[in-house]
């Protein structure tokens, strides 16, 4: 979901770097009652796993690729507020050590992925299950996949409304990037909530990191077999 740098107008440039850069300064002050020092190295590996993720583009076979973006998953595991400052630890890693996507869309790309996507899936998850400890069962998958597709297509109307493109064309690819957004966080989600749950972990966050671990190898192992198609190219803007 990373715009080229010439697609976007300047004052679109300005304002959500502005914006993206306060979020941040609000979600440095959120995550404070959000997570313990027992939840950091969690956090670490959720963002480590995110990153390797939105590196790996896999064909969807329908002339683009999709990828997990994350955002819902770090949200019900760890809170929106560390899903905000994961989502921008790994959209900078991205950008200033691996070249993807573009310094003048960093804003957009942030407030896109880490805080619409977040955002909407805390308020879905919360809605259909409260504050219930996390246990894996047949109701909180049923949210966590909710919160993950809504969360994409949220995505979808956002880059919509500030792109000025019609939201079809959008919405027909992210409702199949969706989809794949939803297979993915249930697939963690069930491993991390259904193993043994981590000593160090607070009872709130009560989840295992090791299959967190494990996916995050097992994505580096799958990197060089990424797939190099466009995920959205729409006119002279391109989604990548």
């Amino acid at each position: 979901m990373y715009l080229v740098a010439e697609t976007l107008p300047s004052s679109v440039s300005l304002f959500t770097s502005v914006t993206a850069v306060a979020s941040v300064v609000a979600a440095c002050y959120g995550v404070r009652n959000e997570m313990g020092r027992g939840v950091v190295p969690a956090f670490f590996a959720l963002t480590g796993f995110v990153l390797i993720a939105q590196l790996l583009n896999c064909s969807m076979g329908l002339g683009f690729s999709g990828y997990l973006l994350g955002g819902a998953l770090v949200t019900v595991l760890l809170g929106p507020w560390a899903a905000m400052l994961s989502m921008a630890a790994v959209l900078l890693t991205q950008a200033l050590l691996l070249g993807e996507g573009a310094y003048s869309t960093l804003g957009l790309n942030f407030l896109t992925i880490g805080v619409v996507t977040p955002w909407t899936a805390h308020l879905i998850y919360r809605t259909l299950q409260g504050r219930r400890q996390l246990m894996g069962d047949s109701g909180q998958l049923f949210a966590m996949g909710a919160a993950s597709f809504v969360s994409v297509i949220m995505a979808a109307f956002f880059l919509s409304y500030l792109l000025g493109v019609q939201l079809v064309t959008i919405l027909s690819v992210y409702a199949v990037v969706g989809i794949l957004e939803a297979l993915f966080s249930l697939l963690i989600f069930v491993a991390s909530t259904r193993t043994r749950i981590a000593r160090s972990l607070t009872v709130q966050r009560q989840f295992s990191i090791k299959p967190i671990v494990l996916a995050v190898v097992i994505g580096l192992c799958l990197l060089p077999y990424r797939s190099q198609l466009y995920v959205l190219e729409i006119s002279t803007s391109v989604v990548n």
